[in-house]
């Protein structure tokens, strides 16, 4: 989206920086079944310089089962252009610790790349690469468009950075933020977005689907949230300037597109595709 030039793939997986941990903040309640941690690595003496909406590449140590070194993990970047700590030297992930059971074996597998760095101490050594992506990025004019950033899990991180750099830059349009999530426990940053509130066009809205339910009794998703607040989107939708941002698992598009396709005209619902941005895995 943006005209000015973005740094890529400063870093190779064959000329990787070697980092330190900042810090490792666990993100999840103690009762959440889930382990999201959020990590803080120190880009100093590097020249890693990134923007929101970019992701960083961590190389887990060791080999895999053929003997190779395992291969690179990409993980959105949390922090704004700024820095984690405001100096231009420290990025941030949000990585969820993948745990699960083989379905052939019955044995527990843990991902090589989450556990990794779920498990890295302050101090610890990461080789990274990156910055990584072009498309998803917030545009040049920032304080131009309208907002409409839907996550889930850790789909929230991207939005971390861009609304922390929009907010910095004096954003005064509208701006929403709508986050699917399981359990309650496992609503991420939220203290920080809730302080956003205090801006009377930013909304932060959550979808808890294991917790809340619909008028008919099933499950609430992303969408629903779209559905429910269709009177105050329908202007900031078919307003022409405004951008909608899509991140997480894989297959959140459908309800979504489906959603869009049933508050708006046809006509509305076609430009409004063209001013969708998706980023899932």
């Amino acid at each position: 989206m943006s005209e000015k030039k973005i740094s890529l793939n400063t870093y190779k997986v064959s000329s990787p920086w070697t980092a330190t941990v900042l810090e490792n903040i666990k993100l999840t309640a103690d009762s959440s079944p889930n382990d999201t941690r959020h990590v803080v690595i120190n880009l100093q003496g590097s020249s890693y310089e990134y923007v929101e909406g970019q992701s960083v590449g961590i190389l887990p140590p060791g080999i895999d089962e053929k003997g190779k070194p395992h291969a690179v993990r990409l993980y959105s970047i949390a922090s704004h252009r700024r820095g984690e700590k405001g100096d231009a030297q420290s990025l941030s992930v949000c990585v969820k610790r993948v745990v699960y059971q083989d379905p052939v074996t019955g044995l527990e597998k843990r991902g090589v790349g989450s556990n990794f760095i779920c498990d890295l101490k302050k101090g610890d050594a990461v080789r990274i690469t990156g910055p990584v992506g072009n498309r998803f990025l917030l545009p040049e004019h920032v304080n131009d468009p309208s907002y409409i950033f839907i996550a889930t899990g850790t789909g929230i991180a991207p939005f971390r950075g861009m609304l922390k750099e929009l907010f910095q830059k004096g954003f005064q349009n509208h701006a929403w933020l709508i986050f699917g999530t399981p359990y309650r426990s496992d609503i991420l940053y939220e203290k920080e977005f809730q302080n956003y509130e205090t801006h009377q066009k930013f909304h932060f809205v959550t979808a808890v689907s294991r917790e809340d339910k619909n008028r008919d009794g099933t499950k609430v998703y992303v969408q629903h949230r779209l559905l429910e607040h269709q009177k105050e989107l329908v202007p900031i939708l078919t307003d022409t300037k405004t951008l909608i941002y899509i991140c997480g698992l894989k297959g959140i598009e459908k309800g979504i597109y489906e959603t869009l396709q049933s508050i708006l005209s046809p006509t509305a619902y076609e430009e409004l595709r063209k001013r969708i941005l998706v980023e899932v895995y």
